[in-house]
């Protein structure tokens, strides 16, 4: 259970970096250098951004939601097993 539960950690982790890295590319490459910076700076940020930009960035917004989720999920499933 628990190789399990670290296994789903790490992929929600990833998903989640991966997301947040996305949108913090975008901010840099659409010229928005401040939103950019906000999102290396502040990580909520870009999902605020994200959510400014869904039309365009739906795949990495979801992505980082998932992965979030995803981590709560994993810790309260960890917590209940001890």
């Amino acid at each position: 259970m628990d190789m399990l539960l670290n296994l789903l950690a790490i992929i929600a982790i990833g998903a989640g970096v991966i997301g947040w890295l996305w949108i913090t590319v975008m901010a840099f490459s659409e010229g928005e250098i401040l939103w950019g910076i906000g999102c290396l700076i502040i990580s909520p940020i870009s999902l605020v951004y994200g959510i400014l930009n869904f039309q365009e960035l739906k795949i990495p917004v979801l992505m980082l939601a998932i992965g979030f989720v995803a981590r709560i999920g994993v810790g309260a499933i960890a917590f209940a097993a001890t």
